[in-house]
């Protein structure tokens, strides 16, 4: 029976119930002479209604007035039924109908009879229409209530007992009720047992399901792994075939050599009789190609000179228009000039003074710089969240306590390292926050000493900053007059514009039709203002070997044979232009500098313009033509990390490159209220005061991100983990997450208990989120189906992590041996945090305890210096993390027995006059160093040169080269020798990542131990290797080795044997096409020398 069905058979029976009584007819009378009349409730909730009065309605057929809590409901007008309900009305009222319930003597009687009666039919006839008049009389005297006066109330003895027969009835009935209710329970019991067993179905079915999905996840990752261990094997087996195939191939290119050899000694005496015919030939030849390349020549430049005619003439006609344009706009300036003179009488002459005022500071404001002091600039500090709150005054200082241990040692210089002469004591550290932790004083109380001018502190040895970042103090030379610093902005600006127009660009290679390859080559070098191109012929005919160099380039046509010299000389020069034009087009890339997020918005930007993707395997050549840098190491971590890109796998192992279109919106969804509250710091109720905090550090990630729990909260986090357990193990209220949504607040289950989880993103296509633990500080990756809901008791407490940027550090942030130092000192450890930012300065910073996002990171709002008060005396923490980060730094080698034998790349960086090679290693300590100089470039000023005492006790300098064509190249640099003398200008300084040693006026030096303790701390890089198997390269060869390898340039390396500091190495590269395969630079220097030494002087 259908919706309308049910509606329209309710409305019938409610209508004649309606009809049947005497107005006014209450609702709930109503449904209760409907449950007596059809033997069940109204049935609004199957029919999806709140109550009977919505499902009546929704038939149309009834009205309803409200008195009170009362509902009178009416019937409308239906002639059909108007003549009964009239009737109805014309009735009298009884006076007293009520029928008073009979006793239980009287009951168990009429029962008894009623047992006995054969007329069960009529009696249950007779008795329903005497319940429905009971129920009439009800709702009359109810709803109808006559005058007080009119009532009569009967005396209580004498009441009306209905006769016998009407009680074994209404027994009868009764019992038939009772009946009923038992069958209506036996039903009941039935559709729980229906339900119970569909209930029990439906958890073995999913069970089943389960156990299903668990057996294809088992065999999903055996299958994987049979095919990890199908692809080791094979590339395993690929490798021993090609070993096998690499040394079958030099025993026969040995084999050949040597029966090469033995030719040529047989055939020796033949060709020196043969020499004067051929040197005959050769000179013919050289004469007719000489006058067919002059004649080429001169036709060209008769070209050259009429092409320059003509642009000479367009040119002189266009800067004789831009004369004359210039003319005029000159006399239109004078006239101007001259009637502003007439009119200036009414122009104002403090509006004057105030432009002049305004220009002044436009010029003066870029070198408005504080100097910077241990590694904070006006620019420094900035990235650490105090450069701009300190009222132009310079930043806070390196800080130590006074009374934290200190380092005895002697002042340090070029020529004297120092060695930290201290060890931290191992001692019980506060594992537990819950521990009693003395409170008495602040760690400014306990960390007092002798005054600074009673025990001066080493050379090397930090200062204590100031109480606030307010009350810091300059501390240096007296500024410039604002007119000295227009003159040197001015004067600035000139030589940068003079650099510009030093280098001169290289012409590139044209190829022109009318040209063969040897005359195109000519005019390439002719062009450029090189020499002309010098061939050299190897061996006799039919086996002629060429090679053609150019500008210190040498390009051979081995091992292609040519019959006659003509044909040799054209197939090298056609060699030659290619790999030139291929050079051109494929410039040497540079390691990627680039932040991570700058990374992923500049590829997403070129990935939106091939909307069908960009394949895995060719994203390398791609980025560096379209770049001109090379992919970072973590490139797939950060491509898998960033909502932008995603990545579709393809034919196994290929992957696809697409970018997330930006236009589409994001989608609708109801806010919820998951937002939890902030938590409020104990700031002191005076500005000036300290804040020094009792916290317990739960993860580090870097030194501006250390997360830590303030212990005065930590009884109230206990509790709410034990009542997020409690509730949470009652699988009742485990409410899985359908979609999570970016910031929402979310619940997942790990070991040690449940935790709160703030989602930072989502990758709807694999069904994952990266989470941020919030009272914690750590992030994780998790399955949407491993997210369950968060009661909102559970939202009440604020987060309990709190990010801090450790002060002075600012500079590790990036430092790829930061972490493990940072997880061994801080991690899980209860410290006194000596909070350096004021509330003000929070609260402009974001107000947030958690950190303010920005690009994707977080920046702390909170700055601030670290204590370990566990021991005697306190410990500077930022110190000894900074020291302990030096310390753990490796130097790069090659000298591992790891390495000896395995294939490393690097970067030629140098290759110095005995022929030893200065390597880089290609790794994350490089390209920490690459973004530390850029990130130091950006920060210098005139204030940080260096002066003659600066050179005495810094290790380290910073070196602007601008030796190549005027333009400017950064380097860490060492000086070679002690200054003796203050008045010397030029130094030799030693270029510890590359390798090479230049004379460095000092104008060009700058102090980096003052601006950036993390690099100037940093291992060199540069490392030298020896060839192996090699006779001493000198002179021409020395030439050739360099034009093979210049600077920066990519190779292997392998090494081969230890050579005290320096290790015998082979060292293979690519030819000019990234497509050709390596070659062995050893073998083709031994093949150039005894090639060399074999071949008669004047050939």
């Amino acid at each position: 029976m259908d919706k309308e069905e049910v509606l329209k058979h309710v409305g019938k029976v409610v209508r004649a119930l309606i009809t049947s009584a005497k107005p006014p007819v209450e609702l709930r009378s109503i449904c209760r002479d409907y449950v007596a009349i059809e033997g069940e409730p109204i049935p609004f909730r199957k029919l999806g209604y709140m109550n009977p009065q919505q499902m009546l309605q929704d038939t149309q057929e009834f009205n309803f007035q409200s008195y009170g809590s009362e509902i009178i409901i009416t019937a409308k007008y239906n002639a059909k039924t108007e003549h009964i309900a009239s009737m109805v009305r014309k009735q009298k009222c009884s006076k007293s109908r009520s029928i008073s319930k009979p006793s239980p003597a009287a009951q168990r009687a009429n029962s008894q009879r009623a047992n006995n009666s054969c007329n069960s039919h009529n009696n249950n006839h007779f008795q329903s229409n005497y319940q429905h008049q009971q129920q009439r009389s009800y709702q009359q005297q109810q709803y109808w209530r006559p005058p007080p006066t009119q009532v009569y109330l009967p005396p209580a003895p004498q009441q009306f007992h209905p006769p016998s027969q009407v009680h074994d009835r209404w027994e009868h009935s009764r019992n038939l009720q009772q009946e009923q209710q038992k069958e209506q329970q036996k039903e009941q019991q039935r559709r729980l047992q229906e339900q119970e067993v569909l209930a029990r179905a439906k958890r073995e079915q999913d069970l089943r399901e389960q156990e299903l999905s668990a057996r294809f996840k088992r065999e999903e990752e055996l299958r994987v792994c049979i095919e990890q261990e199908l692809k080791s094997k094979l590339s395993t087996e690929l490798q021993a075939r090609l070993k096998k195939e690499q040394a079958r191939f030099e025993e026969e290119f040995q084999v050949r050599l040597k029966e090469q050899l033995q030719l040529f000694k047989k055939h020796q005496e033949h060709e020196l009789k043969k020499r004067t015919e051929d040197l005959e030939n050769q000179n013919k030849a050289y004469q007719r190609q000489k006058q067919e390349e002059e004649l080429k020549e001169f036709k060209n430049k008769e070209q050259q000179r009429r092409e320059q005619e003509s642009k000479e003439q367009v040119r002189k006609k266009q800067e004789k228009k831009e004369q004359e344009r210039i003319d005029n706009e000159k006399r239109d300036r004078c006239d101007r000039y001259a009637r502003k003179t007439r009119q200036g009488c009414d122009q104002s002459v403090d509006m004057r003074s105030v432009k002049l005022d305004h220009e002044k500071i436009v010029l003066t404001i870029a070198n408005d710089k504080a100097p910077a002091m241990n590694g904070h600039g006006q620019n420094h500090v900035g990235s650490n969240g105090q450069g701009k709150y300190n009222g132009g005054k310079p930043p806070l200082r390196a800080i130590l306590g006074h009374s934290a241990p200190q380092r005895h040692q002697a002042p340090s210089s070029v020529f004297n390292t120092p060695e930290s002469s201290y060890n931290r004591p191992f001692h019980p550290r506060v594992l537990h926050p819950g521990m009693a932790r003395s409170t008495g004083s602040s760690v400014n109380h306990r960390l007092k000493v002798k005054s600074q001018s009673d025990a001066p502190a080493p050379a090397g040895a930090p200062i204590t900053p100031p109480a606030s970042p307010e009350n810091a103090q300059i501390k240096s030379a007296a500024k410039p007059s604002p007119k000295d610093d227009v003159l040197r902005v001015q004067d600035t600006q000139v030589k940068a514009g003079k650099s510009k127009t030093i280098g001169k660009p290289k012409v590139p290679l044209k190829i022109n039709a009318s040209f063969d390859a040897v005359s195109s080559l000519n005019l390439y070098c002719e062009a450029n203002g090189f020499e002309k191109p010098s061939y050299n012929i190897f061996n006799k005919p039919p086996r002629l070997h060429c090679s053609v160099r150019i500008d210190g380039d040498v390009y051979s046509s081995y091992p292609e044979e040519f019959a006659a010299e003509e044909t040799a000389y054209q197939r090298t020069a056609q060699i030659a232009i290619q790999r030139i034009q291929h050079a051109e087009s494929h410039q040497q890339l540079s390691v990627c500098t680039l932040s991570n997020e700058e990374f992923i918005d500049g590829l997403h930007k070129e990935l939106l313009k091939y909307p069908h993707g960009i394949l895995g395997h060719k994203l390398e050549d791609w980025y560096g033509s379209t770049f001109r840098q090379h992919l970072p190491s973590h490139w797939y971590d950060l491509i898998i990390e960033s909502n932008k890109i995603r990545v579709e796998h393809g034919i196994d192992p290929r992957i696809i490159l697409f970018a997330n279109d930006p236009g589409i919106p994001e989608p609708i969804r109801i806010s919820t209220n998951s937002m939890l509250p902030q938590l409020k710091l104990p700031w002191q109720s005076s500005e000036s005061g300290t804040h020094d905090l009792n916290m317990f550090i739960s993860h580090c990630d870097s030194t501006k991100r250390v997360w830590a729990r303030l212990i005065d909260q930590i009884a109230n986090f206990e509790e709410l983990t034990k009542h997020m357990g409690r509730q949470m193990a009652v699988p009742l209220f485990r409410q899985k997450v359908g979609k999570p949504y970016v910031d929402e607040i979310y619940l997942v289950e790990l070991p040690d208990g449940w935790n709160r989880v703030r989602v930072i993103s989502v990758n709807e296509e694999q069904r994952s989120c990266s989470c941020h633990f919030v009272d914690f500080g750590d992030v994780a990756l998790f399955e949407s189906e491993e997210l369950f809901q968060c009661p909102p008791q559970f939202l009440v407490l604020p987060p309990q992590a709190v990010c801090l940027s450790m002060y002075a550090l600012d500079k590790f942030e990036d430092h790829p041996h930061a972490q493990a130092v940072l997880t061994k000192e801080l991690d899980g450890q209860s410290v006194v945090a000596h909070v350096l930012t004021t509330e003000a300065q929070f609260l402009e910073l974001g107000g947030d305890p958690q950190g303010v996002l920005e690009n994707g990171k977080r920046r702390a709002c909170l700055v601030a210096t670290l204590y370990d008060t566990s021991t005697a005396e306190d410990i500077h923490l930022n110190d000894l993390v900074a020291g302990r980060i030096t310390k753990c730094t490796p130097a790069p080698t090659l000298c591992d027995e790891e390495k000896i034998g395995k294939t490393t790349p690097v970067l030629v960086s140098h290759i110095n006059d005995d022929g030893d090679l200065l390597v880089l290693l290609r790794n994350d300590d490089l390209k920490f160093v690459e973004r530390s100089i850029a990130q130091t470039v950006a920060d210098l000023g005139e204030q940080d040169r260096v002066s003659y005492s600066d050179l005495l006790h810094d290790r380290h300098v910073f070196v602007c080269d601008e030796s190549v064509e005027g333009l400017k190249q950064w380097f860490r640099g060492r000086l070679a020798t002690r200054p003796k003398n203050p008045e010397e200008e030029t130094f030799d300084v030693y270029y510890v990542d590359d390798g090479r040693q230049r004379k460095t006026h000092i104008s060009n030096i700058y102090r980096l131990e003052a601006n950036n303790r993390a690099l100037a701390t940093f291992p060199p890089q540069a490392l030298p290797v020896r060839l192996h198997d090699v006779p001493e390269i000198a002179g021409q060869m020395l030439g050739r080795l360099r034009g093979l390898m210049p600077a920066r340039s990519q190779a292997l390396l392998k090494v081969v044997a230890k050579d005290g500091a320096k290790p015998l190495v082979n060292v293979f590269i690519r030819g000019q096409d990234p497509e050709s395969m390596y070659m062995c630079v050893n073998i083709g220097l031994r093949m150039e020398f005894e090639m060399a030494g074999s071949l008669p002087n004047d050939i």
